[in-house]
């Protein structure tokens, strides 16, 4: 089939959306469809075989963070233009689009009797609040119709976790929906030499204490800050902070000082996801601080994949794919989270259990083949679809 894949992001940034776009789009090259990737104009390139990559019109907007922003909202409109545009005269089989991209281009797949694919790797309005960007009026308002009139007139929707699946099926009942949880970033297999490891423990000056890894942004809702507190609570460990831009971690170094531990809090800043099994490497505990949300995390598979135990906090977001088996589960505290950092340090034979249990979930569930059988199967039912209206 001929896809346009719609996905108003940065592309490509180590971050979430992105890199679940990244992966879908291989994977739907692999399967033989041909896909046209259209993004915002920031991004580094990230060439795939099968994958044409297209990006809209460039705005003096300067950096687009993570989360709703004026930025994006400025580049939402030439992005829909050219997806527009492309829609109507690009011969196309299906539009599959990302976020508020479904939202926007939905009456226009319509006009033109292209099937939509909605792709929910997370709700827009539940953004806006957690966000703050907008907790009431007008502009929560419009999203949510937006969001509930795309959902009605897509041909399929692709959900990321139960809680996404559960809330498409309560709006849309008649949509088929599909439940493709994001893939491990990495081989949870491959093992980084000892000479690998020992370099990244001088490069960022790891001192003998037992290190927390921390991966991904640094925005309010992902509770690095509660991780902070937390860190101020266990004395004799130090905690690892892979991401963020530089403004961002500049501002995060400023509030590990005020707490206290800006000796114990080391900042690597953006490295790239091949590097990730040298700093799993590193880490004795990684830590999932979610402070709110309903989508599970995209690390969370990619740390249950590396064996190392896992403490995350005991909300929606998490306890859709963990529990106390597989990870320590703890309230969305400082307080709960150095309990959790104290519990796996403390008793290893548990901690190495529960990791265990963890890895064999991604194994059993989550793997990038089960990943695979998962689009193959949604695309299946498209192609029925598109056949069916022919």
């Amino acid at each position: 089939m001929r896809i346009l894949f719609l996905a108003p992001q940065p592309f490509f940034e180590v971050r979430g959306t992105p890199l679940a776009v990244l992966h879908m789009t291989r994977a739907l090259a692999a399967l033989g469809h041909q896909v046209d990737l259209l993004t915002f104009p920031q991004g580094a390139p990230s060439p795939t075989d099968g994958v044409r990559h297209l990006r809209s019109l460039r705005l003096p907007v300067g950096r687009v963070k993570a989360g709703p922003s004026l930025a994006k909202m400025a580049l939402d409109v030439p992005f829909l233009v050219e997806a527009a545009w492309r829609l109507r005269f690009g011969g196309y089989d299906v539009v599959h689009a990302v976020e508020e991209a479904a939202h926007l281009i939905a009456p226009f797949a319509r006009l033109f009797g292209v099937l939509l694919v909605m792709d929910v790797d997370s709700s827009i309005p539940d953004q806006l609040r957690y966000s703050g960007f907008a907790t009431r009026g007008p502009v929560l308002w419009a999203v949510e119709a937006l969001e509930g009139h795309a959902l009605r007139h897509s041909a399929v929707a692709v959900t990321v976790c139960a809680s996404l699946t559960q809330g498409v099926r309560l709006r849309a009942p008649q949509v088929p929906v599909f439940q493709v949880e994001d893939p491990p970033l990495v081989d949870p297999r491959a093992t980084p030499s000892q000479e690998a490891v020992d370099g990244l423990r001088r490069e960022l000056a790891l001192g003998p204490w037992p290190v927390v890894l921390y991966s991904g942004n640094f925005e309010p809702y992902q509770g690095v800050e509660l991780l902070l507190d937390a860190l101020a609570l266990v004395p004799h460990v130090q905690l690892l902070l892979m991401g963020g831009s530089p403004a961002d971690v500049a501002r995060m170094k400023r509030e590990a000082r005020e707490r206290g531990v800006g000796e114990r809090s080391i900042f690597s800043g953006q490295r790239p996801p091949s590097e990730l099994p040298v700093f799993f490497a590193v880490a004795d505990v990684l830590a999932s601080p979610r402070a709110k949300g309903q989508n599970t995390p995209f690390k969370v598979f990619t740390y249950l994949a590396s064996g190392r135990p896992l403490v995350a906090t005991r909300i929606p977001t998490h306890t859709q794919l963990l529990d106390d088996t597989n990870a320590f589960l703890v309230e969305p505290t400082p307080q709960g989270l150095a309990w959790g950092i104290r519990a796996a340090l403390d008793h290893p034979e548990d901690a190495a259990a529960r990791a265990c249990q963890g890895r064999e979930l991604v194994e059993r569930e989550y793997s990038a083949e089960r990943y695979r059988e998962k689009i193959a199967r949604a695309y299946a039912a498209v192609e029925r679809l598109a056949a069916r209206s022919s």
